[in-house]
């Protein structure tokens, strides 16, 4: 009866920690990002439609203010290569500093823009006062 607990509990272990291993605090941007058919859009409709409190998010972002709608990220929505979570080299498109910053930097290994910026509520970065300036 020993054996067969410690069997069964050997064996849960590692299918936690194989699922742990599977899921990725980057998951949302990774490289190979996952592509899904989005279902078409009947006429009349937008993104809104359908995902109101995430167009009010973006809508008051400095990407809606420099007209960066939905299609730049993710694709057109009827597309097959539409982007639900677009890759992080979409954000390279346009702030490639940023992502090469990210990139170099040890402390942000295996991170991306979302780790520390929520989608579609992206704010300008306030530089933090030197010591001379408090």
């Amino acid at each position: 009866m020993k054996n067969f607990r410690a069997c069964m509990f050997g064996s849960t272990l590692l299918a936690f920690l194989c699922l742990a291993a599977a899921i990725q605090p980057a998951i949302a941007q990774r490289d190979n990002a996952p592509h899904v058919y989005h279902r078409g859009i009947p006429a009349g409709d937008t993104c809104a439609t359908c995902h109101k409190a995430v167009y009010d998010q973006w809508k008051a972002s400095p990407h809606a203010a420099s007209s960066i709608d939905c299609t730049v990220c993710h694709g057109e929505p009827t597309s097959k290569d539409f982007a639900a979570m677009p890759a992080l080299s979409t954000c390279d498109t346009c702030h490639s500093d940023q992502v090469a910053q990210l990139k170099s930097d040890p402390f942000m290994k295996g991170k991306t823009c979302v780790n520390c910026h929520q989608a579609h509520v992206f704010v300008e970065h306030k530089k933090a006062a030197s010591a001379g300036e408090k």
